[in-house]
């Protein structure tokens, strides 16, 4: 893969979504201004607490020792990741915490959380993928690998998975493809899927004639909180979507998106089209705005 460009699924997705904004973020490093780091900080530290757990777990473990095992790793952990001075209030701080922990909680639950099943299979975290396709080169890392006999399920870890490619939306790809949608999410989960669904078969991992699964596991993908007379109380639980099926129904249409945004990026093909899409579907949540001529041109007009 010497002469091959090698993109990670991010950077094809931003690209995806605005072919402008990949510019400013990636070729031009334009710091956005109203980048915030809460959730980003909470995402590193509940992804860490996984790893850490499914890093130290074998598969005779006890559930009830695995759910100890991520309690112990939870203080240090959170404390690690977050800032302070990040949050406007301590009671802001607090309730992160406290639904994070509540999120760990429920994950690792010896009764019935999905965590242990995770730690107990996993054989990999953190895994760096690497691989080839047609001249077009991925490259990334996936949260987990499991292995339950021939099967390799693929899990990437999420707050929510709310608005995530399922198999009854992946019609959606196809209309993101012909320019008759901007389904800017749902790209970005597709080009996850494909790269590490085809990287863990590149990798040591993989043995021939073995299945390959993918999901996205949203880890406070219902968050509830309640009063109480000692202030609240935070519960919250995690959901799978799995992705499998839909990319191999709409494996060429994928593949095909991912060509388009591969060669838009080695190209330095930054003109966003077909931009009424775009405008409509991704403008208002952009951190660009003040600097892209396209978005600026049509405020002007009006």
């Amino acid at each position: 893969m010497t002469d091959v460009i090698s993109v990670s699924p991010t950077r094809l997705a931003t690209y995806a979504a605005c072919p402008r904004q990949y510019e400013h973020k990636h070729v031009q490093t334009v710091s956005s201004p109203d980048e915030t780091k809460l959730y980003l900080h909470q995402g590193k530290a509940y992804h860490e607490m996984i790893e850490r757990v499914c890093d130290a777990t074998a598969r005779d473990d006890d559930p009830a020792v695995i759910y100890e095992r991520a309690m112990d790793v939870f203080g240090d952990t959170w404390t690690k990741h977050i800032d302070p001075e990040d949050y406007a209030s301590n009671a802001h701080q607090e309730y992160q915490r406290r639904e994070t922990f509540a999120g760990i909680k429920s994950f690792f639950d010896p009764e019935d959380g999905d965590g242990i099943e995770h730690a107990q299979h996993s054989v990999a975290t953190e895994k760096r993928i690497q691989c080839e396709r047609d001249g077009l080169g991925l490259h990334g890392y996936t949260d987990n690998v499991l292995r339950d006999g021939d099967t390799l399920h693929l899990i990437d870890y999420k707050r929510n998975v709310r608005g995530v490619l399922g198999h009854w939306s992946a019609d959606r790809l196809e209309e993101h493809l012909n320019e008759e949608a901007h389904e800017a999410q749902r790209v970005k989960n597709a080009f996850q899927t494909a790269a590490y669904t085809e990287g863990i078969k590149d990798s040591s991992l993989y043995e021939p004639g073995m299945s390959v699964r993918f999901s996205f596991y949203g880890l406070l993908h219902d968050t509830d909180t309640q009063s109480n007379p000692d202030g609240y109380h935070v519960t919250a639980s995690g959901r799978a979507r799995e992705t499998t099926d839909a990319y191999e129904e709409y494996y060429d249409t994928i593949w095909a998106l991912i060509s388009a945004a591969h060669n838009g990026i080695t190209t330095e093909a930054f003109e966003p089209e077909p931009f009424d899409l775009i405008q409509a579907e991704a403008c208002d949540d952009c951190d660009y705005q003040a600097m892209c001529p396209e978005y600026i041109a049509t405020e002007v007009q009006q």
